[in-house]
């Protein structure tokens, strides 16, 4: 029974089609970190459903031990060291000392790097009250040569001591510094082991999200960084195809994709080349998959970094007319 053939086309809106988000988290589960690990457990939930809810497909991985349980949704809720969930969430259990958050990253890198997606944004996540054995340019270098690709343009957030816990002594805490604290009425004393500066650093360097570990009031922090995975969160580069409803047919012949830059309100083509990735040239374009059975459109590389530098723009795939062709 015929295709899509009417001219003015299907449209087939693909602004949801975001890039996916890859979230690695680590959290110091020393002894000093209890009430803070038991924030970051009533939280996450709230967080990848945050993302999830704008369309973007989230993998969460948590580098803790087993004292740490994510309930459900997010986690299976099953607190004997297995609370992991297939495909959206891994729990690695894995003790994270005092200073040791970044290094725990670096080792435990093949229990955790089959959960990653290649086209998916990374964020890393450290949650701790101390600072970090290994420097900010360490972590970086290292954690490229894992997969120079995967981890390219990388965002780095953190909950951690913003302040010198070397201020909280004497009698009385200075009103200045939010990690000074009187446990007993009188004296003064420091949420923290040590200011975090090198994951500060990180944060900075990547234009992470950082939240002040001493403020113990997690959910706000946690919403500035799943806001910023939404925001960060780029135009995919390739696009699947629906399937046609029942009794129609796709020829691949009438497809078209149009482009609308953000704060623009008409479209442009975007043509296709017939060659695939080797015939892309600097003028971009998109191709099929497999051209004799597609499954995918994909954007040739100058055109994927075109649309992944447009954080409000948009793409359209329409079905029915005949396909505009990269002209020679």
């Amino acid at each position: 029974m015929g295709g899509f053939m009417e001219c003015e086309g299907i449209h087939h809106d693909a602004t949801a089609e975001k890039q996916p988000a890859d979230i690695i988290i680590a959290i110091d589960t020393s002894g000093s970190m209890d009430e803070e690990s038991a924030q970051v457990q009533q939280h996450l939930n709230d967080f990848a459903l945050f993302i999830l809810d704008q369309e973007i497909d989230v993998h969460v991985v948590l580098i803790a031990d087993d004292t740490v349980c994510i309930p459900m949704p997010l986690g299976s809720g099953n607190c004997a060291g297995a609370d992991s969930s297939p495909d959206a969430y891994l729990h690695v259990v894995q003790t994270v000392d005092s200073t040791n958050a970044l290094s725990m990253f670096l080792s435990t890198y093949d229990l955790w790097k089959d959960s990653l997606r290649p086209e998916a944004s990374k964020t890393f996540l450290v949650v701790s009250d101390d600072e970090s054995a290994i420097s900010a340019a360490e972590f970086t270098s290292q954690i490229l040569a894992k997969d120079p690709p995967t981890f390219d343009g990388f965002k780095f957030d953190a909950i951690v001591g913003l302040e010198d816990p070397n201020e909280c002594t004497g009698f009385t805490c200075p009103a200045s510094n939010s990690c000074c604290y009187s446990p007993i009425g009188f004296g003064c004393v420091s949420y923290l082991a040590e200011e975090g500066q090198i994951y500060q650093d990180l944060v900075a360097q990547t234009g992470g999200v950082q939240g002040n570990l001493c403020d113990q009031e997690f959910g706000p922090i946690f919403q500035d960084m799943a806001d910023a995975v939404v925001v960060g969160s780029q135009l995919a580069c390739d696009y699947d195809i629906p399937e046609p409803d029942e009794g129609q047919t796709l020829d691949p012949g009438l497809v078209n994709v149009d482009y609308t830059p953000g704060g623009q309100q008409d479209g442009q083509p975007i043509y296709n080349v017939p060659g695939g990735l080797p015939d892309c040239g600097a003028s971009g374009g998109w191709y099929y998959d497999n051209p004799a059975d597609p499954t995918k459109i994909i954007m040739c590389p100058s055109t994927c970094d075109t649309l992944q530098g447009d954080a409000e723009g948009s793409v359209d795939v329409i079905f029915g007319c005949e396909t505009e062709v990269v002209p020679r």
